[in-house]
């Protein structure tokens, strides 16, 4: 029992010096003051002299050391805001700016297929995952439909896999169908920039429709077969697509 209580005594001891050597680390990272790790040894001291329960002080600092923590992390974060903030303000950008600059970052991994050299960004990219969905995943997806819907006269499956390649080019150097009234848009110069703005819209408004209605038309499927392999991240592709773009809200009313 003595060697016991010995044995405990150490690994509380070991756990305040720990508790010690983190305050020391958080003062020094946040520049705090050094006053409070003279606090925690004089309420040590105390907590010794007076004869507290160890383990219930013990709990007690390190609620109170993880409250000052999380108060040092916010305030960090806050400043980083706030330096961030003036940044934008030197630089002359607006919120709309940091709006458009998050945007930009969310799609910034897929790939850009080449349109024409005035074409919206955000075309291009939402294509270029149209493109990554084909190569990639497609296979797989269409497989499953089959699966799922074996005759070939089901209307889900038929209207899916036909849409589908509107979407994607059908070979080499030739742009998806979906794309021939934008990209004419943008190669004829008496175009109005409302009207090549009005098909840059159809353009993604139809993307949008379609990858709701692949999604339902999985669900469907999923009533009738198992899903195989690879078929979870097809779909979580595709919802990323949705919610990068912004066109979780933009489906068939």
């Amino acid at each position: 029992m003595l060697g016991e209580r010995k044995l405990k005594k150490a690994k509380l001891e070991e756990a305040f010096d720990e508790l010690r050597a983190q305050y020391e680390n958080l003062i020094f990272e946040n520049a705090l003051n050094p006053t409070l790790l003279r606090a925690y040894d004089e309420r040590v001291n105390h907590a010794v002299k007076f004869g507290r329960d160890p383990e219930k002080f013990l709990q007690e600092e390190l609620q109170a050391f993880d409250d000052l923590e999380a108060k040092a992390r916010n305030k960090e974060n806050a400043e980083s805001k706030l330096i961030e903030i003036r940044r934008r303000q030197l630089a002359g950008e607006t919120f709309a700016d940091q709006v458009i600059d998050e945007y930009r970052q969310r799609i910034e991994h897929y790939p850009k297929i080449r349109i024409h050299q005035n074409a919206d960004l955000e075309v291009a990219k939402l294509y270029g995952a149209m493109y990554v969905l084909d190569r990639k995943y497609w296979g797989v997806l269409e497989a499953y439909l089959r699966q799922a819907f074996p005759r070939a006269g089901q209307i889900d499956r038929m209207s899916i896999e036909q849409r589908f390649w509107r979407f994607v080019a059908t070979r080499k150097g030739r742009l998806p169908e979906a794309l021939e009234a934008y990209r004419r848009s943008l190669a004829i110069p008496s175009t109005s920039n409302k009207e090549r703005t009005r098909e840059a819209q159809e353009a993604v408004k139809s993307v949008a429709f379609y990858l709701h209605d692949l999604l339902d038309v999985c669900e469907k499927a999923s009533h009738q077969a198992q899903h195989t392999a690879g078929i979870a991240d097809a779909l979580e592709f595709i919802q990323n697509i949705l919610s990068n773009f912004r066109l979780n809200d933009l489906k068939r009313r």
